[in-house]
């Protein structure tokens, strides 16, 4: 599937946030970089979990190798969602099969990375496991459904897996980005 010029904009903006996160914990300050997270919310769920505030590990991992890819592939999911949420499709910016594709390809690469992180040690068991469990989600939609056919006890469970892979990413020296923050916000999340 082609990548639109959106996309890699988000990408190059998550990989240039992971990179100045990097840049900051080798600076001469004593202060560890912090970050606030978002409750986690995904498709049209409105979470009622307040913001879970998380602070980064002072030393951030270089933005390569399986969780690096693994957690990217995870804010794309989260950005997704939150213009999904924000009436992406409603104001016709995308349409619901693009959405879906989307999210299942983008939950297959994060369960594939998470494989290989939690094999070599860089992402924990939590993070593969919740993710295998939302990609399960998605895969039992019917072809003819939206995302947002889930049922509110599914998209309760959706929203709570998500938020454990949050923080395992963030566990692995990757926050949430600014951008995705922003974007919850925007799309009332």
């Amino acid at each position: 599937m082609k990548t639109t010029g959106a996309r890699t904009g988000i990408r190059l903006a998550a990989l240039g946030a992971a990179a100045a996160l990097l840049l900051a914990s080798c600076s001469s300050s004593e202060e560890p970089a912090a970050s606030a997270s978002a409750s986690a919310s995904l498709p049209v769920i409105a979470s009622s979990a307040a913001a879970i505030p998380s602070a980064s590990a002072s030393v951030v991992a270089a933005p390569t190798g399986p969780a690096a890819l693994a957690c990217t592939a995870y804010f794309d999911l989260d950005l997704l969602n939150s213009q999904y949420a924000g009436g992406a499709v409603a104001n016709g910016n995308l349409t619901e099969a693009q959405v879906r594709a989307d999210f299942q390809r983008l939950l297959k690469e994060m369960v594939a990375q998470a494989k290989l992180a939690t094999a070599d040690g860089s992402l924990g068991q939590k993070a593969l496991v919740n993710a295998k469990r939302m990609k399960k989600q998605i895969k039992s939609l019917k072809q003819a459904d939206a995302l947002s056919d889930l049922t509110k006890a599914q998209q309760a469970k959706f929203a709570k897996q998500s938020l454990r892979v949050q923080k395992a990413c963030d566990a692995a020296g990757f926050p949430l980005p600014a951008d995705n923050v922003t974007a919850r916000t925007a799309a009332g999340l």
